[in-house]
């Protein structure tokens, strides 16, 4: 509901400053700045007076007749959420566009028409003013505001970045294979031992036998 009154008070206000700015922009084609300086000094604050009334009083008719268009054109930049600038700027010139196909439509037989280019002009320029005073006011903080995206990296964010430690890790040490030692068998084992006692029963009967004789003799 708070956002809803946001949005209407946001839509009223860019409105009234826009048609402010149309009343003032019309009565600059009306009384140029030219001629109002070409007048004598002493009538210049009366002129400045008369010109800002007149301003107020076109900045009404201007209110009158874009209110409905004005409301449809903030309603639909509130609900769509638009904040460019090229979307009010054509608005503004299309509403003022109306307004001149609407006052020619109503011209009366016989009087002077505002068909003409300066009228044209002034129209389009006063269209093209108050689009951009709305969009300074309320239409460049319409709806919601976008949602943050992620930045993708630029170039240098990538060449800046330190290298990972994926990158600078040492390499995996390699292991080499395991040299699988296969055992001697049992049976060998065994016949070298018996081999080494038969060799030792051997060379001690040997040496009995030389003993023998000897002992003999010496008997």
């Amino acid at each position: 509901m708070l956002k809803f009154l946001g949005s209407v008070a946001r839509v009223a206000f860019g409105f009234i400053l826009a048609s402010i700015a149309a009343g003032f922009v019309t009565m600059l084609f009306v009384n140029t700045p030219s001629e109002v300086l070409n007048q004598p000094m002493s009538r210049l604050p009366r002129t400045a007076g008369e010109t800002f009334e007149l301003a107020l009083l076109t900045a009404t008719h201007v209110a009158i007749f874009a209110c409905i268009f004005a409301l449809i054109v903030g309603g639909i930049g509130e609900i769509f959420s638009l904040r460019r600038l090229p979307f009010y700027l054509i608005s503004g010139v299309a509403i003022a566009f109306l307004g001149f196909v609407a006052q020619y439509a109503s011209e009366v037989q016989g009087e002077p028409t505002i068909f003409n280019n300066y009228a044209l002009k002034a129209f389009l320029t006063t269209g093209f003013v108050a689009g951009f005073v709305y969009w300074l006011a309320a239409g460049q903080f319409a709806g919601r505001a976008p949602a943050a995206t992620a930045r993708p990296p630029s170039s240098a964010d990538v060449i800046d970045q330190p290298p990972s430690d994926t990158l600078t890790a040492e390499p995996a040490s390699v292991r080499q294979p395991a040299v699988l030692v296969t055992p001697r068998p049992t049976y060998r084992t065994l016949l070298k031992r018996l081999s080494f006692g038969a060799d030792e029963t051997a060379n001690h009967d040997a040496e009995a036998g030389t003993k023998g004789p000897v002992s003999t003799e010496e008997r």
